[in-house]
Formats: structure tokens, sequence, C-alpha cells
């Protein structure tokens, strides 16, 4: 997920088409290789960075040698991939599942990110459950209730 503003600008837009009775189609420009961009869906868009940097072990091996910067960076993760299914709808229920296996349901990760910035796992838990409470996410796990606990239990001073 790109910054906050892309969040505030995108999702805003989308909430207030959704107030109007609109839904608009969603186009992001990728600039990623920037002699051709192309022109993909939000959903599209959305996908392509979870699966390629979000979810990816060598993102999360990355943010792992930053210490509570690098848990602070993967709740940024979560919080804008949230805010998206909160204020676009573009955002599949599967890509919470690829993001809690990653940073909850992995013992190395849940592991860093309680010793190096327990806020950070508890806002991690904190805004998995609400997206779950929500209806944004459909968890495939059935162990999704005892993993965010762990977040949160072992967070607490």
């Amino acid at each position: 997920m790109e910054g906050s503003e892309d969040v505030a600008f995108v999702g805003g837009f989308a909430a207030a088409a959704a107030a109007l009775g609109r839904a608009p189609d969603l186009i992001i420009l990728d600039t990623t290789d920037p002699a051709r961009p192309r022109a993909r869906s939000l959903s599209a868009a959305l996908a392509r960075i979870v699966r390629s940097r979000a979810a990816n072990p060598k993102f999360i091996a990355g943010q792992l040698r930053h210490g509570p910067r690098g848990a602070a960076e993967l709740a940024e993760t979560v919080d804008r991939l949230v805010d998206f299914a909160e204020t676009t709808g573009a955002v599949a229920s599967h890509f919470f599942d690829l993001l809690h296996d990653a940073y909850v349901a992995d013992d190395v990760v849940r592991s860093f990110l309680l010793r190096e910035n327990p806020a950070a796992a508890a806002a991690i838990a904190a805004r998995l459950d609400a997206a779950r409470r929500r209806g944004l996410w459909h968890p495939r796990r059935n162990d999704v209730d005892a993993s965010l606990g762990m977040l949160t239990k072992e967070a607490a001073p």
C-alpha cells in the first residue's frame, strides 16, 4: 500500500461517489517502469502490492533488520490495507489472509513484532480484528482469534 495520502485521495473519492449513489471504476497509474506506465484497476494494483511487497518474504526480512521502525512499517501496511478496504471495497478478503499468515501466524515475525514494537503488534491485531468484525475479512483459518490474541496479550505491559 502506498502512502496514507493515496488512501485519503482514492478512498475519499470512492466514499464521496458512493454517498452520491455512484460506483466509479478506480484506476491507478502504475509507474514502477516510468518508460511504460500502465493503468490498472485499484484491485489489480493492490493485488500486486500485497503479493510483491507486503507479503513478500524479502520485504519482510528487510523490515526485520530495521527493529522498531520495521515493525511500525508492517503495522502501517496493515492499516493502509484496511483503510482501502473500508473506503473502496477493492480489497479481496484473501489479501488479509496473506498478511495475517505473513505477520501474525509466522512465529519469527510475530516474535519480532512483540519484541521490537509491542504497540505495532497490538495495532496489527486490532486492525485485522476490526476488518473481520466489519465483514471486510472472512478468514480461511479457524485459529484467527487465538493468533490475534497472542499479539494483544503478549503486547500488554
